[in-house]
């Protein structure tokens, strides 16, 4: 069997898939005022557990994480418990076509055309964007639009390199290229084992 990276995430139930934005920023005071300044790049991270896992299905979960070599290899994380947005839980099809993205203003209000005329989109929820090899996902604050065009302002502005004209715009199952977190995989349990690990985003 070829492996090829990114890798898809283990085929298991997770108990907990947190996915959050890793906070970017800091503060200093001085007196009265107080200064807010970016420190770092933001990045979504992921915090996974699974269900209590046989032995040999435990063995190919750690088969998978070494398999990545402590970050050197990547894998490309669909979040497992939200792979739709949420008005198309009960009938997804408006949602499976993707969009093209058209243009970006203010930094990360998009103009997307091409999507199904029945697209509901809802505040929170996530959508991905694809360029070649590159993912960005960005969770929905605020949108408009109607027929085959949506305008969509998400946050966290989506990278420069990603958001460019006819990039692929994903409603369902948006992906993120993630590496591992140093000394985050750990397995508990006797008989039935639980694995835990976080993954980070990386860009390539």
């Amino acid at each position: 069997m070829t492996i090829s990276f990114p890798r898809a995430l283990p085929a298991v139930t997770y108990i907990k898939a947190d996915f959050f934005q890793i906070d970017a920023y800091g503060s200093s005071s001085a007196g009265r005022q107080q200064n807010v300044i970016q420190v770092r790049d933001t990045a979504w991270q992921a915090d996974m557990v699974t269900k209590p896992l046989r032995y040999s299905v435990m063995a190919e979960v750690e088969a998978w994480w070494l398999s990545l070599r402590g970050g050197l290899r990547s894998c490309l994380f669909v979040h497992p418990h939200a792979l739709w947005p949420k008005q198309h839980y009960a009938g997804n099809s408006p949602a499976s076509d993707a969009g093209n993205l058209v243009s970006v203003s203010n930094g990360n209000v998009l103009s997307v055309e091409s999507v199904d005329s029945g697209l509901s989109l809802s505040i929170g929820d996530r959508i991905g964007l694809e360029e070649g090899a590159l993912r960005a996902i960005g969770r929905v604050v605020d949108f408009s639009g109607s027929g085959t065009t949506r305008s969509i302002e998400i946050e966290p502005a989506p990278p420069a390199d990603v958001a460019v004209a006819d990039a692929v715009v994903r409603f369902a199952s948006p992906s993120l290229v993630m590496r591992p977190v140093h000394g985050s995989f750990s397995v508990s349990g006797e008989g039935l084992y639980t694995v835990s690990f976080s993954l980070i985003e990386s860009r390539i």
